[in-house]
């Protein structure tokens, strides 16, 4: 761990605690969650895929032009994710027999879908 980098290991796991109790609720499950999501902030901090700028500490990672276009394909498939699963989701509960989402489950599927399209558009280059 580089020491310059510390606040944003700090914040993100912070980030990362906070989310899985959002979504998970506060047990064992959660940490489990945080440990898979803090993993993935420090992938994307030490991938290369971003360049380093140290006078933002909380923020350091940077897009080139490249990396933006990715940010914003996934932003808009999240989004899609996100809002189809929370519109859909009454026709499934009354065709399944299943309970119905919540806003906060539909909202917890769409950011995890920002970051799995994300890494899979810049996994591919």
């Amino acid at each position: 761990m580089k020491k310059e980098l510390f606040p944003y290991y700090i914040s993100r796991a912070i980030l990362s605690a906070a989310f899985s109790i959002l979504v998970m609720g506060f047990n064992w499950k959660a940490v489990l969650l945080a440990i898979v999501f803090f993993s993935l902030f420090l992938l994307y901090l030490h991938s290369g895929w971003f360049s380093i700028d140290l006078k933002y500490p909380l923020v350091p990672l940077r897009r080139d032009a490249r990396g933006q276009q990715i940010q914003r394909k996934a932003l808009i498939i999240s989004v899609v994710v996100g809002l189809l699963i929370y519109l859909s989701s009454s026709q499934l509960s009354s065709y399944f027999g299943l309970s119905s989402i919540t806003g906060n489950i539909a909202v917890s599927i769409a950011v995890i879908t920002y970051f799995i399209v994300q890494f899979v558009f810049f996994a591919k280059a």
